[in-house]
């Protein structure tokens, strides 16, 4: 299958039956416009500023950061999954995306990841929980971060409740300065922190 073929692929899953309902839900809409509206209005884009994010998914979010750092900053993306990382990278150039993801197809948990260089990481939705160690992430996450960068962190209070991000926090010497829980959809309930390293 060639890269054409499978990026048709890719747009046909995102209105497949099994993403689909979801990725059109008011629930998945509300919950990436709050993410992209709070990351734009926490943070000024500034001259040089360098963003990762840990777990491309589908890659909108990644897709906004870069445009939302077009023309001052860099965005790298972080994904273990070969076929995900081909596909976004594809995905951007053939889109044109003016400002792409330098793309690294590693875990987070690889030794030879880039260390303290970035300003902000993001880290949002399941991308914690699909690691399956919540500690080691985090530790990662803030090992990709310079001194007094941000980790922007967003989770599903079921599956990641509060408590365990601020218990992970009291054994360290990071900062939560923002805390923002959002409820409005009762089944799907989602918290945002902005933590300084």
């Amino acid at each position: 299958m060639n890269m054409d073929e499978k990026l048709l692929n890719y747009y046909l899953e995102l209105k497949s039956p099994e993403a689909g309902e979801w990725n059109s839900s008011p629930q998945c809409i509300h919950t990436e416009w709050i993410t992209r509206d709070y990351i734009r209005k926490a943070f000024s884009v500034t001259e040089g500023m360098r963003v990762c994010n840990v777990g491309i998914g589908t890659g909108d979010w990644d897709d906004y950061l870069g445009y939302w750092l077009k023309g001052r900053g860099r965005l790298t993306s972080i994904d273990i999954d070969m076929g995900i990382c081909e596909i976004f990278e594809y995905r951007q150039r053939r889109e044109g995306h003016p400002n792409p993801s330098e793309v690294l197809c590693k875990s987070i948990f690889d030794a030879d990841l880039p260390v303290e260089e970035f300003h902000i990481v993001t880290l949002i939705g399941s991308a914690i929980n699909e690691t399956e160690d919540f500690k080691r992430c985090l530790d990662s996450c803030f090992g990709l971060l310079k001194h007094g960068g941000y980790l922007l962190f967003m989770a599903n209070l079921r599956k990641t409740p509060v408590e365990m991000l601020e218990q992970y926090i009291r054994d360290t010497n990071y900062l939560i300065e923002q805390k923002d829980l959002y409820d409005v959809f009762p089944e799907y309930p989602f918290y945002i922190c902005r933590i300084k390293k």
